[in-house]
C-alpha cells in the first residue's frame, strides 16, 4: 500500500524536520522502489574532526575518552553506549551514559569497574556520570554511578529523572560471575557515587536493549535483541507507576487474529495491525542462561509476536517508535511504531523499511530531537573486515532518509575482535550510539562506540 504524505505525518507522531531540504520523491514511493540513496539534507558532508564528518556549518566537541581519569580517581571505561542528557541547572547538563563491557573485548577483565557497591564483583561493566557545561563547551566532573553490571547496552530516562540501564546478556553463574545477569537497572540521575545496584527482576531476565516510559502511565516499554529464534517487543505494568522496584506485570505484543505472527519479512509499509498483550509467566526464569530466549518462548507460546533484531526505540508523540535491525526482506532494518490504545492493546505500523544498504544499513540507536525528529544511528558495514561506514541518518514525516553524519574515525577490529578479523590494522569505522538532545534541540550528545569517546555537536538545526 502507498501511504500519502498526510498518512505517514499523521502515523510516525513525528514532527517536521527543521530546515532539511526534502526534494520530491524521496518517500515512501521511492524507498519501495528500492532506488534512491539518502540526501544530503543539510549539504555535504566533511570531514569536521578526527572522528565525524558533518555538513558545513556544524562542529562538535569530545568529552570522556575511554580511559581518561574521572573525578572519582577512575579511568573512563570504554565502549560508550545508551544515554541520556539531564537539565543540571545554569547552562549544565548531566549526562548518564552506559558501558557495554563484557568479556569478549580483549583487556577487559572479570572484576567490577570500582570497589564501591558493586553487584557483581567479576563484571565489568556498568554507568558513568558526567557534568558538562554548555557554555564553555568543558566537562566539570566524571564518576562512576553504577558498578558491577554487565554489557549496559541502551535503556532509557525516566520522566521521574533516572536512567534505566540495561544487560544485553543473560549469563550468569556458568560463565564464571557472582550474579545472575539480564536486568534491568536504574540509575537517580543525581547520584553523586555508585548507587547501590538493585536488579529488577520483575521486568524479566532477557537481552535487553532499551526501555522508554509512557510519561501518562508510567508503563515501561522494553525491546529484546537475542536474534534466533527471535525477539519479543515487551511492557512492563508497574505495580505503582514511578517506582519500578516494587513490582508489576510483564507482558509480550501479540497480533490479534495472528497466533505468533512474524514482522522479519513479507511486511508492507504502512499497514496497520490491531493488537493486544500476553503475560510472561515466569520473567526470571531460573534456564535464562542457558536459554537466552526463555522470556520470548513463554510469550510465543501464547501466541506473541516475533521481531528481529529490535535495537533502539524511544516514546514520542504518544507512541514507541523502534527498529528491527536486522529484519526486512533485505534484512536492512524496519521502523516501527507501537501507539497504545488504553490498557488492553494498540496498533503496531510499519513506517519504513530499508530497500538497500546505500539506502539505511541496519539502524541501532534511535534519538528523537525536541521536535519530534527522528535520528537513526546505523550499525552496519562500518566493521565490516573489508571496510565501510556507518551513518546517523534522519527519518523524515515524508518517508524519506536523510545523511546528518558519518563516522570516519578508523576502527582497529583486529584490536576488537580477532576471532572474527585474523589480520592486524585498521578497517572499517565504529558505531554511534546513544543519540540525545538537549531540551532546547541545540546540542546533540552522541557516542563513538569503540573504543569509546562522547561527541558534543551544535550547528544550524533550522
Amino acid at each position: 500500500m502507498t501511504m500519502k504524505r498526510r498518512d505517514v505525518l499523521a502515523v510516525t507522531g513525528l514532527g517536521l524536520v527543521g530546515g532539511l531540504v526534502v526534494p520530491a520523491g524521496v518517500g515512501v514511493e521511492a524507498a519501495a522502489a528500492g532506488g534512491r540513496r539518502p540526501v544530503d539534507g543539510w549539504g555535504p558532508l566533511k570531514p569536521a574532526g578526527r572522528e565525524l564528518a558533518l555538513p558545513a556549518g556544524f562542529s562538535y566537541r569530545t568529552f570522556g575518552a575511554a580511559g581518561a581519569r574521572m573525578s572519582d580517581g577512575l579511568p573512563t571505561p570504554g565502549c560508550h553506549d545508551g544515554q541520556a542528557v539531564f537539565a543540571s541547572g545554569r547552562g549544565r547538563v548531566r549526562l548518564i551514559r552506559n558501558h557495554e563491557l563484557d568479556l569478549d573485548i580483549p583487556g577487559v577483565g572479570q572484576r567490577a569497574l570500582g570497589r564501591q557497591n558493586a553487584y557483581d564483583r567479576a563484571a565489568p561493566a556498568g554507568c558513568t556520570s558526567s557534568l558538562y557545561d554548555l557554555g564553555a563547551g568543558r566537562l566539570l566532573e566524571s564518576f562512576l554511578v553504577l558498578n558491577g553490571t554487565l554489557s549496559n547496552c541502551s535503556g532509557a530516562p525516566t520522566p521521574w529523572g533516572s536512567w534505566l540501564s540495561c544487560e544485553e546478556t543473560t549469563d550468569g553463574v556458568g560463565a564464571g560471575y557472582e550474579k545472575p545477569h539480564g536486568y534491568v537497572f536504574e540509575v537517580p540521575a543525581g547520584a553523586r557515587g555508585p548507587v547501590e545496584p538493585v536488579p529488577l527482576t520483575a521486568m524479566g531476565r532477557f537481552t535487553h536493549e532499551t526501555a522508554p516510559v509512557d510519561p501518562r502511565t508510567g508503563i515501561v516499554y522494553m525491546t529484546e535483541d537475542n536474534g534466533e529464534p527471535g525477539d519479543g517487543f515487551y511492557r512492563f505494568v508497574p505495580r505503582r507507576p514511578g517506582r519500578l522496584a516494587a513490582g508489576g506485570r510483564l507482558q509480550m505484543l501479540a497480533v490479534t487474529g495472528e497466533k505468533e505472527y512474524d514482522t522479519a519479512t513479507g511486511q508492507r509499509v504502512g499497514q496497520v495491525l490491531g493488537t493486544h498483550w500476553v503475560d510472561i509467566d515466569e520473567p526470571d526464569p531460573s534456564d535464562a542462561e542457558d536459554n537466552p530466549g526463555s522470556v520470548y518462548s513463554q510469550g510465543r507460546a501464547k501466541g506473541g509476536c516475533r521481531f528481529l533484531g529490535l535495537e533502539g526505540s524511544a516514546w514520542t508523540g504518544g507512541g514507541v517508535t523502534f527498529v528491527a535491525s536486522e529484519a526486512g526482506d533485505g534484512e536492512n532494518g524496519q521502523v516501527w511504531r507501537y501507539e497504545p490504545s488504553g490498557h488492553g492493546g494498540g496498533t503496531l505500523r510499519l513506517l519504513f523499511e530499508s530497500p538497500n544498504p546505500r539506502t539505511l544499513n541496519q539502524p541501532d540507536t534511535v534519538g528523537v530531537a525536541p521536535d519530534g525528529t527522528l535520528l537513526l544511528a546505523e550499525d552496519g558495514d562500518g566493521e565490516d573486515e573489508d571496510g565501510g561506514d556507518n551513518w546517523l541518518r534522519v527519518l523524515t514525516p515524508y518517508g524519506g532518509i536523510v545523511n546528518l553524519a558519518r563516522v570516519i574515525e578508523p576502527l582497529d577490529l583486529h584490536h576488537w575482535s580477532p576471532e572474527d578479523f585474523p589480520e592486524p590494522g585498521p578497517t572499517g569505522a565504529s558505531e554511534l550510539a546513544g543519540a540525545s538532545f538537549t531540551a532546547d534541540g541545540r546540542h546533540l550528545f552522541i557516542n563513538v562506540q569503540y573504543p569509546g569517546v562522547t561527541c558534543v555537536i551544535t550547528g544550524p538545526w533550522r
